[in-house]
Protein backbone atom coordinates (compact mmCIF):
# COMPACT_ATOMS: atom_id res chain seq x y z
CA UNK A 1 0.00 0.00 0.00
CA UNK A 2 2.80 2.40 0.98
CA UNK A 3 6.58 2.20 -0.17
CA UNK A 4 8.70 0.71 2.31
CA UNK A 5 10.86 3.20 2.10
CA UNK A 6 8.68 5.79 3.93
CA UNK A 7 9.99 3.95 7.30
CA UNK A 8 13.60 4.09 8.32
CA UNK A 9 13.56 0.87 9.48
CA UNK A 10 12.59 -1.07 6.47
CA UNK A 11 14.71 1.49 4.45
CA UNK A 12 18.29 0.65 6.43
CA UNK A 13 16.84 -2.52 6.28
CA UNK A 14 16.20 -3.79 2.96
CA UNK A 15 16.22 -7.36 3.43
CA UNK A 16 13.88 -7.49 6.59
CA UNK A 17 10.00 -8.76 5.78
CA UNK A 18 8.75 -7.26 9.43
CA UNK A 19 5.39 -9.21 9.85
CA UNK A 20 4.99 -8.14 13.79
CA UNK A 21 3.14 -5.45 13.33
CA UNK A 22 0.50 -6.71 15.86
CA UNK A 23 3.51 -6.12 18.45
CA UNK A 24 4.56 -2.78 17.00
CA UNK A 25 4.20 -0.58 14.13
CA UNK A 26 7.08 1.03 12.53
CA UNK A 27 7.43 4.35 12.40
CA UNK A 28 7.16 6.60 9.23
CA UNK A 29 9.69 9.56 8.53
CA UNK A 30 7.26 11.91 8.99
CA UNK A 31 6.15 11.17 12.48
CA UNK A 32 10.18 10.68 13.39
CA UNK A 33 10.32 14.23 12.01
CA UNK A 34 7.33 15.51 13.83
CA UNK A 35 9.45 14.42 17.63
CA UNK A 36 12.30 15.53 16.21
CA UNK A 37 11.02 18.96 15.30
CA UNK A 38 10.16 19.67 19.13
CA UNK A 39 13.34 18.18 20.57
CA UNK A 40 14.86 21.04 18.36
CA UNK A 41 12.95 24.10 17.54
CA UNK A 42 10.90 23.82 21.07
CA UNK A 43 12.41 22.09 23.70
CA UNK A 44 10.13 23.89 26.62
CA UNK A 45 8.22 22.16 29.39
CA UNK A 46 4.79 23.29 29.32
CA UNK A 47 2.30 24.39 31.95
CA UNK A 48 3.63 28.02 31.97
CA UNK A 49 2.85 31.26 29.45
CA UNK A 50 6.26 32.86 31.33
CA UNK A 51 8.19 32.66 27.36
CA UNK A 52 6.89 31.43 23.68
CA UNK A 53 8.10 28.07 23.80
CA UNK A 54 6.55 26.84 26.94
CA UNK A 55 2.66 28.26 25.64
CA UNK A 56 3.31 26.61 22.29
CA UNK A 57 4.42 23.50 24.20
CA UNK A 58 0.73 23.46 26.07
CA UNK A 59 -1.03 24.75 22.76
CA UNK A 60 0.35 21.50 21.26
CA UNK A 61 -0.61 19.03 23.84
CA UNK A 62 -3.90 20.15 23.33
CA UNK A 63 -4.28 20.57 19.54
CA UNK A 64 -3.12 16.76 20.17
CA UNK A 65 -5.70 16.13 22.21
CA UNK A 66 -8.33 17.94 19.99
CA UNK A 67 -6.69 15.82 16.92
CA UNK A 68 -6.94 12.20 19.11
CA UNK A 69 -10.77 13.29 20.25
CA UNK A 70 -12.12 14.10 16.57
CA UNK A 71 -10.01 10.68 15.65
CA UNK A 72 -12.31 8.43 17.47
CA UNK A 73 -15.69 10.30 17.75
CA UNK A 74 -15.10 12.02 21.08
CA UNK A 75 -17.06 15.57 21.90
CA UNK A 76 -16.07 16.03 25.26
CA UNK A 77 -11.92 16.88 24.53
CA UNK A 78 -11.09 16.89 28.10
CA UNK A 79 -12.04 12.96 28.08
CA UNK A 80 -9.26 12.20 26.40
CA UNK A 81 -6.40 11.37 28.88
CA UNK A 82 -2.42 11.11 28.35
CA UNK A 83 -0.99 8.52 29.64
CA UNK A 84 2.30 6.24 28.60
CA UNK A 85 -0.01 3.33 26.99
CA UNK A 86 -2.49 1.06 27.49
CA UNK A 87 -1.04 -0.78 30.30
CA UNK A 88 -1.08 2.58 31.94
CA UNK A 89 -4.39 3.51 30.95
CA UNK A 90 -6.03 -0.05 32.06
CA UNK A 91 -4.14 0.69 35.77
CA UNK A 92 -5.51 3.73 36.51
CA UNK A 93 -9.12 2.99 34.95
CA UNK A 94 -8.97 -0.46 37.90
CA UNK A 95 -7.35 1.97 40.63
CA UNK A 96 -9.88 4.35 39.62
CA UNK A 97 -12.58 2.15 39.92
CA UNK A 98 -11.66 0.66 43.94
CA UNK A 99 -13.75 2.25 45.55
CA UNK A 100 -17.01 1.47 43.31
CA UNK A 101 -16.31 -2.50 44.05
CA UNK A 102 -17.82 -4.03 46.68
CA UNK A 103 -16.65 -8.12 48.08
CA UNK A 104 -19.19 -10.12 45.32
CA UNK A 105 -19.12 -7.77 42.52
CA UNK A 106 -18.45 -9.34 39.40
CA UNK A 107 -15.85 -8.66 36.75
CA UNK A 108 -15.96 -10.10 33.18
CA UNK A 109 -13.04 -10.71 31.03
CA UNK A 110 -12.29 -13.14 28.26
CA UNK A 111 -9.64 -16.00 28.20
CA UNK A 112 -7.77 -14.12 25.27
CA UNK A 113 -7.42 -10.69 27.05
CA UNK A 114 -3.77 -9.28 26.92
CA UNK A 115 -2.05 -9.29 30.23
CA UNK A 116 -2.73 -5.56 30.16
CA UNK A 117 -6.19 -6.43 30.26
CA UNK A 118 -6.35 -9.19 32.95
CA UNK A 119 -3.79 -8.56 35.42
CA UNK A 120 -5.14 -4.97 37.00
CA UNK A 121 -8.41 -6.50 36.92
CA UNK A 122 -7.31 -9.75 39.14
CA UNK A 123 -5.39 -7.41 41.34
CA UNK A 124 -8.42 -5.44 41.66
CA UNK A 125 -10.81 -8.67 42.34
CA UNK A 126 -7.92 -9.19 45.44
CA UNK A 127 -7.70 -6.30 47.11
CA UNK A 128 -11.76 -5.88 46.86
CA UNK A 129 -12.85 -9.57 47.45
CA UNK A 130 -14.90 -9.44 43.65
CA UNK A 131 -14.89 -12.25 41.41
CA UNK A 132 -12.98 -12.90 38.16
CA UNK A 133 -15.49 -14.45 35.39
CA UNK A 134 -14.92 -15.31 32.08
CA UNK A 135 -16.72 -14.75 29.27
CA UNK A 136 -17.04 -17.69 26.57
CA UNK A 137 -16.32 -17.34 23.02
CA UNK A 138 -17.59 -18.79 20.22
CA UNK A 139 -15.63 -21.49 19.12
CA UNK A 140 -15.69 -20.46 15.26
CA UNK A 141 -14.64 -17.21 15.44
CA UNK A 142 -13.44 -17.10 19.00
CA UNK A 143 -15.33 -13.87 19.54
CA UNK A 144 -17.66 -12.92 22.24
CA UNK A 145 -20.34 -15.40 22.30
CA UNK A 146 -23.60 -13.07 22.67
CA UNK A 147 -25.96 -15.81 23.59
CA UNK A 148 -23.04 -16.51 26.69
CA UNK A 149 -23.15 -12.66 27.12
CA UNK A 150 -26.49 -12.09 28.33
CA UNK A 151 -26.50 -15.26 30.41
CA UNK A 152 -23.67 -13.77 31.98
CA UNK A 153 -24.53 -10.53 33.08
CA UNK A 154 -26.45 -9.99 36.36
CA UNK A 155 -27.18 -7.74 39.27
CA UNK A 156 -23.96 -8.50 40.20
CA UNK A 157 -21.66 -7.81 37.69
CA UNK A 158 -19.42 -4.50 37.82
CA UNK A 159 -17.13 -4.45 34.96
CA UNK A 160 -16.85 -6.03 31.29
CA UNK A 161 -14.29 -5.51 30.14
CA UNK A 162 -12.43 -7.09 26.60
CA UNK A 163 -10.64 -6.49 23.56
CA UNK A 164 -12.19 -4.69 20.33
CA UNK A 165 -9.54 -7.01 18.61
CA UNK A 166 -7.16 -9.47 19.99
CA UNK A 167 -4.30 -9.49 19.58
CA UNK A 168 -3.60 -13.87 18.89
CA UNK A 169 -6.41 -14.09 16.33
CA UNK A 170 -6.98 -10.52 15.43
CA UNK A 171 -11.07 -10.87 15.50
CA UNK A 172 -12.88 -7.97 16.00
CA UNK A 173 -15.61 -7.77 18.07
CA UNK A 174 -19.21 -6.17 17.33
CA UNK A 175 -18.02 -3.53 20.67
CA UNK A 176 -21.56 -1.94 19.29
CA UNK A 177 -23.47 -5.02 19.24
CA UNK A 178 -21.86 -6.18 22.61
CA UNK A 179 -22.05 -2.73 24.68
CA UNK A 180 -25.94 -2.41 23.49
CA UNK A 181 -26.58 -5.74 25.22
CA UNK A 182 -24.70 -5.33 28.34
CA UNK A 183 -26.23 -1.82 28.44
CA UNK A 184 -29.91 -3.47 27.84
CA UNK A 185 -29.50 -5.94 30.41
CA UNK A 186 -27.71 -3.93 33.48
CA UNK A 187 -27.45 -0.51 32.44
CA UNK A 188 -25.22 0.07 35.54
CA UNK A 189 -22.36 -2.27 34.17
CA UNK A 190 -18.73 -0.16 33.42
CA UNK A 191 -17.22 -1.11 30.37
CA UNK A 192 -14.11 -0.73 29.28
CA UNK A 193 -12.33 -1.68 26.16
CA UNK A 194 -9.28 -2.20 24.81
CA UNK A 195 -8.41 -0.88 21.44
CA UNK A 196 -5.04 -1.32 21.53
CA UNK A 197 -5.22 -3.99 18.29
CA UNK A 198 -7.50 -2.21 16.40
CA UNK A 199 -6.64 1.17 16.27
CA UNK A 200 -4.29 1.22 13.74
CA UNK A 201 -6.65 -1.20 11.48
CA UNK A 202 -10.33 -0.22 11.78
CA UNK A 203 -12.41 2.82 12.93
CA UNK A 204 -12.87 3.26 16.61
CA UNK A 205 -16.26 5.43 16.89
CA UNK A 206 -16.57 6.01 20.74
CA UNK A 207 -20.31 8.02 20.04
CA UNK A 208 -21.73 4.95 17.99
CA UNK A 209 -20.61 2.83 21.22
CA UNK A 210 -22.66 2.24 24.88
CA UNK A 211 -19.08 2.26 26.43
CA UNK A 212 -17.15 3.84 29.11
CA UNK A 213 -13.78 3.68 28.85
CA UNK A 214 -11.12 2.99 25.90
CA UNK A 215 -7.93 2.79 25.72
CA UNK A 216 -4.88 2.67 22.77
CA UNK A 217 -1.12 3.04 22.87
CA UNK A 218 0.42 5.40 19.74
CA UNK A 219 2.84 2.64 18.69
CA UNK A 220 -0.16 0.43 17.81
CA UNK A 221 -1.01 3.09 14.91
CA UNK A 222 2.56 4.17 13.49
CA UNK A 223 3.14 6.69 16.34
CA UNK A 224 5.93 6.84 18.75
CA UNK A 225 6.35 4.50 22.00
CA UNK A 226 5.88 5.92 25.31
CA UNK A 227 2.43 7.52 24.74
CA UNK A 228 -1.12 6.39 24.95
CA UNK A 229 -4.32 7.49 25.63
CA UNK A 230 -7.51 6.72 28.23
CA UNK A 231 -10.91 7.81 27.14
CA UNK A 232 -13.67 7.74 29.87
CA UNK A 233 -16.71 9.13 30.27
CA UNK A 234 -16.63 12.21 32.21
CA UNK A 235 -18.91 11.07 35.10
CA UNK A 236 -15.96 8.34 35.63
CA UNK A 237 -13.21 10.47 35.10
CA UNK A 238 -14.62 13.00 37.77
CA UNK A 239 -14.43 10.58 40.50
CA UNK A 240 -11.76 8.48 39.73
CA UNK A 241 -8.65 9.37 42.12
CA UNK A 242 -4.97 9.37 39.97
CA UNK A 243 -2.77 6.43 39.83
CA UNK A 244 0.26 9.11 40.35
CA UNK A 245 0.93 12.30 41.77
CA UNK A 246 3.10 15.28 41.27
CA UNK A 247 3.27 18.51 39.46
CA UNK A 248 0.57 19.93 37.31
CA UNK A 249 -2.15 17.83 38.92
CA UNK A 250 -2.55 19.96 42.03
CA UNK A 251 -4.49 23.57 42.10
CA UNK A 252 -3.91 23.78 46.16
CA UNK A 253 -1.87 22.23 48.78
CA UNK A 254 -2.54 23.78 52.48
CA UNK A 255 0.93 25.32 54.24
CA UNK A 256 0.35 22.49 57.10
CA UNK A 257 0.16 19.79 54.18
CA UNK A 258 -2.92 18.44 55.64
CA UNK A 259 -5.18 19.19 52.48
CA UNK A 260 -4.92 18.92 49.12
CA UNK A 261 -6.62 19.99 45.85
CA UNK A 262 -6.41 18.01 42.43
CA UNK A 263 -7.00 20.11 39.26
CA UNK A 264 -9.80 19.59 36.75
CA UNK A 265 -9.87 16.40 34.26
CA UNK A 266 -7.73 15.77 32.32
CA UNK A 267 -5.41 16.77 33.95
CA UNK A 268 -5.02 15.65 37.58
CA UNK A 269 -4.20 12.33 35.72
CA UNK A 270 -0.95 13.62 33.79
CA UNK A 271 1.36 14.18 36.50
CA UNK A 272 4.69 15.56 35.79
CA UNK A 273 6.79 16.55 32.38
CA UNK A 274 4.82 14.87 29.50
CA UNK A 275 6.53 12.88 27.15
CA UNK A 276 6.22 15.67 24.82
CA UNK A 277 7.90 14.86 21.60
CA UNK A 278 5.94 11.94 21.28
CA UNK A 279 2.79 13.17 21.65
CA UNK A 280 3.48 15.76 18.61
CA UNK A 281 4.61 12.63 16.97
CA UNK A 282 1.75 10.83 18.41
CA UNK A 283 -0.75 13.76 16.30
CA UNK A 284 1.25 13.50 13.37
CA UNK A 285 0.59 9.56 13.07
CA UNK A 286 -3.13 10.41 13.44
CA UNK A 287 -3.06 13.30 11.14
CA UNK A 288 -1.10 11.01 8.46
CA UNK A 289 -3.61 7.65 9.47
CA UNK A 290 -6.72 9.87 8.92
CA UNK A 291 -5.35 11.24 5.41
CA UNK A 292 -4.72 7.61 3.82
CA UNK A 293 -8.06 6.83 5.43
CA UNK A 294 -8.94 4.31 8.03
CA UNK A 295 -11.59 2.54 5.76
CA UNK A 296 -8.77 2.27 2.57
CA UNK A 297 -5.83 0.62 5.17
CA UNK A 298 -8.50 -2.00 6.65
CA UNK A 299 -9.50 -2.90 2.82
CA UNK A 300 -5.89 -3.18 1.94
CA UNK A 301 -5.34 -5.01 4.73
CA UNK A 302 -8.32 -7.62 4.86
CA UNK A 303 -6.93 -8.07 0.88
CA UNK A 304 -3.49 -9.33 2.08
CA UNK A 305 -5.04 -11.94 4.36
CA UNK A 306 -7.67 -12.97 1.60
CA UNK A 307 -4.31 -13.10 -0.53
CA UNK A 308 -2.85 -15.35 2.13
CA UNK A 309 -5.41 -17.50 2.49
CA UNK A 310 -5.69 -18.41 -0.88
CA UNK A 311 -1.90 -18.85 -1.23
CA UNK A 312 -2.27 -21.25 2.13
CA UNK A 313 -4.83 -23.34 0.24
CA UNK A 314 -2.45 -23.48 -3.09
CA UNK A 315 0.16 -24.72 -1.38
CA UNK A 316 -1.08 -27.14 1.29
CA UNK A 317 -0.15 -25.91 3.74
CA UNK A 318 -3.31 -27.07 6.27
CA UNK A 319 -2.09 -30.17 6.20
CA UNK A 320 1.23 -29.92 7.81
CA UNK A 321 0.36 -26.19 9.47
CA UNK A 322 -2.62 -25.53 11.93
CA UNK A 323 -3.83 -22.11 11.30
CA UNK A 324 -6.01 -20.70 13.92
CA UNK A 325 -7.57 -17.83 12.41
CA UNK A 326 -7.73 -18.27 8.78
CA UNK A 327 -12.04 -17.68 9.44
CA UNK A 328 -11.55 -13.91 9.57
CA UNK A 329 -10.16 -10.74 7.71
CA UNK A 330 -7.76 -9.81 10.71
CA UNK A 331 -4.30 -8.96 9.65
CA UNK A 332 -2.89 -12.10 11.34
CA UNK A 333 -1.65 -15.41 10.81
CA UNK A 334 -1.33 -17.10 13.98
CA UNK A 335 -0.22 -20.93 13.55
CA UNK A 336 2.21 -23.84 14.98
CA UNK A 337 4.09 -25.98 12.32
CA UNK A 338 2.85 -29.39 13.67
CA UNK A 339 5.94 -31.31 15.05
CA UNK A 340 8.02 -28.17 15.33
CA UNK A 341 8.52 -25.96 18.37
CA UNK A 342 7.16 -22.48 17.60
CA UNK A 343 10.90 -20.63 18.88
CA UNK A 344 12.83 -23.12 16.40
CA UNK A 345 10.69 -22.12 13.28
CA UNK A 346 10.94 -18.43 14.96
CA UNK A 347 14.90 -18.66 14.58
CA UNK A 348 14.52 -20.46 11.56
CA UNK A 349 12.42 -17.56 9.52
CA UNK A 350 14.89 -15.02 10.88
CA UNK A 351 18.20 -16.41 10.39
CA UNK A 352 17.14 -18.12 6.77
CA UNK A 353 15.47 -14.99 5.42
CA UNK A 354 15.18 -12.21 7.44
CA UNK A 355 11.13 -12.63 8.30
CA UNK A 356 10.49 -11.12 11.61
CA UNK A 357 7.71 -13.03 13.51
CA UNK A 358 6.33 -13.18 17.19
CA UNK A 359 6.33 -16.48 19.15
CA UNK A 360 5.04 -17.39 22.86
CA UNK A 361 2.01 -17.13 24.49
CA UNK A 362 1.82 -13.17 22.92
CA UNK A 363 1.31 -12.19 26.54
CA UNK A 364 -2.03 -13.78 26.57
CA UNK A 365 -0.91 -17.01 28.27
CA UNK A 366 -4.82 -18.22 28.77
CA UNK A 367 -4.97 -18.99 25.31
CA UNK A 368 -3.03 -22.21 25.99
CA UNK A 369 -7.09 -23.16 26.58
CA UNK A 370 -7.93 -22.91 23.17
CA UNK A 371 -4.88 -23.41 21.22
CA UNK A 372 -1.39 -24.47 21.47
CA UNK A 373 0.45 -22.86 24.49
CA UNK A 374 2.97 -21.05 22.43
CA UNK A 375 2.78 -20.35 18.42
CA UNK A 376 3.56 -18.15 15.93
CA UNK A 377 1.92 -14.71 14.54
CA UNK A 378 2.53 -12.96 11.24
CA UNK A 379 0.40 -9.73 11.47
CA UNK A 380 0.30 -6.98 8.90
CA UNK A 381 0.71 -3.19 8.52
CA UNK A 382 0.47 -0.72 5.27
CA UNK A 383 3.31 -1.47 4.15
CA UNK A 384 3.42 -5.53 4.43
CA UNK A 385 3.40 -6.65 0.53
CA UNK A 386 1.85 -9.94 -0.83
CA UNK A 387 5.67 -10.54 -2.06
CA UNK A 388 6.34 -10.60 1.83
CA UNK A 389 3.66 -13.18 2.45
CA UNK A 390 4.94 -15.21 -0.16
CA UNK A 391 8.27 -14.66 1.22
CA UNK A 392 6.75 -16.20 4.63
CA UNK A 393 4.52 -19.28 3.16
CA UNK A 394 7.52 -20.49 0.73
CA UNK A 395 9.82 -20.51 3.67
CA UNK A 396 7.76 -22.35 5.73
CA UNK A 397 7.50 -25.13 2.88
CA UNK A 398 11.23 -25.85 3.03
CA UNK A 399 10.54 -28.15 6.18
CA UNK A 400 13.97 -29.69 5.67
CA UNK A 401 15.39 -26.87 6.87
CA UNK A 402 14.46 -25.58 9.74
CA UNK A 403 16.90 -27.21 11.43
CA UNK A 404 20.23 -25.85 9.40
CA UNK A 405 20.51 -22.31 11.16
CA UNK A 406 21.61 -24.51 14.16
CA UNK A 407 24.35 -26.51 12.34
CA UNK A 408 25.79 -23.71 10.25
Amino acid sequence: MLDKKNFPVLRNNPRLIYLDSASTTLKPDLVIAAEVEFLTKNGANPHTDAFENALLASEMIESTRKTIANFIGVENVQEIVFTTGATMSINQIAHGLKHLIQPGDEILVTDLEHAANLLPWIVLAKETEAIIKTLSLDPQTMGIDLLNLKRSITHKTKIVTFAHATNTIGYLNDVGLISQEIKQINPNVIICVDAAQSIGHTEVKIDQWAIDFLVFSAHKIYGPFGIGVLWGKMEWLKQMPPLIYGGGMSSYIAEDYSEYQLTAVPHKFEAGTPNLSAIQGFQKAIQWVSEIGMNKIQTYEQELKAYAVDQINKLNLTEKITFYNLNNHAPILTFNVNGWNAQDVANYLDVKHNIAVRTGEHCARLTGKMFAKNSLRASFGIYTTKSDIDLLLNALTKEDEFLDVFFT
